[in-house]
């Protein structure tokens, strides 16, 4: 799942509710049903709602020229995971989502569906409510609150494994699309050059006998290699370079073909002997 967070400087919530509530691609379902989940904001309507969000600002602790007033949150999904998103589901990943990103914000959130995608808006205040401690959030932060939001999904929605993005977690599966790479899928519907490469060093491993075969094989694909420290560190396809290393290809996990490599002939040196003491024993 994509998490995107865009301040503004500017309290336009009127434009951002209005374009949430009333544009052409909000989402309903057959029965013309939708949802709009409101958190600590009374009322049912953008000027009531515009107007509560303007009186809690009269309670921020720090005024200065550039605060963020507001912030437009979005929660996408890949248009290949369509088929398993129902609006139950997007307003309960919403509702998660707003516990997890702060639950004494304001927040409206609404349910959207284009170019094949779902997704859900959040006008979300740059202030907690009637606290005046922003809602800002560090870097760190903002990685934590995509990983644990993400989980939230796959622990509740595992079907929805099209939207599984790779937002830095500790253990990295270098299988998971960045959220760059993700969105690139999106707009275009193809791989990008690092999946491309990706899949054909996990081909030439899979049938690789020994590190220097797995070189071998990469050259079959295409794939030249490039010399950096001394020894081979990556391959370059279309004129880019790729570290094999941090496409999860490590020497580590390289020399694991030498070991096999040892260990079979080990088995078959083995083999051998038994199968001559056999012999000599027959004789």
């Amino acid at each position: 799942m994509i998490v995107k967070i865009k301040s503004h400087k500017n309290p336009t919530f009127s434009k951002l509710l209005n374009y949430m509530i009333h544009d052409k691609d909000r989402l309903f379902d057959n029965s013309g049903h939708s949802f709009i989940i409101t958190h600590n904001l009374k009322d049912s309507t953008v000027k009531e709602w515009d107007n509560q969000y303007k009186i809690n600002e009269q309670f921020r602790k720090h005024k200065r020229i550039n605060s963020v007033m507001m912030t437009h949150e979005i929660l996408s999904w890949h248009k290949d995971d369509a088929k398993e998103i129902t609006l139950d589901k997007l307003e309960d990943i919403a509702r998660e989502y707003i516990q997890k990103r702060n639950p004494n914000g304001m927040y409206v959130a609404v349910p959207h569906f284009d170019k094949e995608h779902y997704h859900v808006h959040i006008c979300a205040s740059g202030i907690e409510y009637r606290t005046g401690k922003t809602m800002r959030l560090a870097k760190q932060e903002m990685q934590e609150l995509k990983q644990t939001i993400q989980q939230y999904q796959i622990d509740k929605y595992p079907k929805l494994t099209k939207s599984i993005v790779n937002h830095g977690t500790p253990k990295k599966d270098f299988a998971l699309p960045s959220e760059k790479e993700y969105q690139h899928r999106q707009r275009t519907g193809r791989a990008t050059d690092k999946e491309l490469v990706i899949g054909m060093l996990k081909t030439a491993y899979k049938n690789a006998v020994s590190k220097n075969d797995f070189y071998n094989k990469l050259k079959e694909c295409g794939l030249s290699t490039y010399i950096r420290g001394g020894r081979i560190s990556g391959i370059i396809y279309c004129e880019r370079k790729f570290r094999l290393n941090r496409l999860g290809f490590t020497d580590e996990r390289l020399e694991e073909l030498n070991r096999t490599l040892i260990r079979q002939k080990e088995i078959s040196d083995s083999q051998l002997r038994t199968k001559e003491k056999i012999i000599r024993r027959f004789k």
